[in-house]
């Protein structure tokens, strides 16, 4: 059996653009709210996922964070249309960022 194994560079490589990733998708999550298009879980999921879909045509995007689009995707067709992903986006984005600092 092959045994994984994961070095410092390993996990922090890319480290950068996945915070950026998270900041920019929170960003949007927060702007879109404060101007009344977020008034539900529901309605952020779906603009999550529209948004997921256009990072995925951005070419910074698709390059550096396709897993993250592909993960996130996966998890708001895989939970009930109701639940609130956003503490989750915020927990990966601030541990990420502390990452970032050590």
């Amino acid at each position: 059996m092959t045994s994984l194994k994961t070095t410092p560079e390993a996990v922090f490589n890319g480290l950068e653009d996945r915070v950026h990733f998270y900041f920019c998708l929170l960003v949007a999550v927060g702007l879109s709210r404060k101007q009344g298009r977020i008034t539900s879980n529901r309605q952020k999921n779906a603009f999550i996922m529209k948004w997921l879909k256009n990072a995925g045509q951005i070419a910074t995007f698709r390059q550096r964070a396709s897993s993250e689009i592909v993960w996130l995707r996966g998890e708001i067709l895989r939970h009930p249309p109701d639940r609130d992903l956003e503490p989750v986006l915020m927990l990966i984005y601030r541990t990420a960022s502390e990452m970032r600092r050590t």
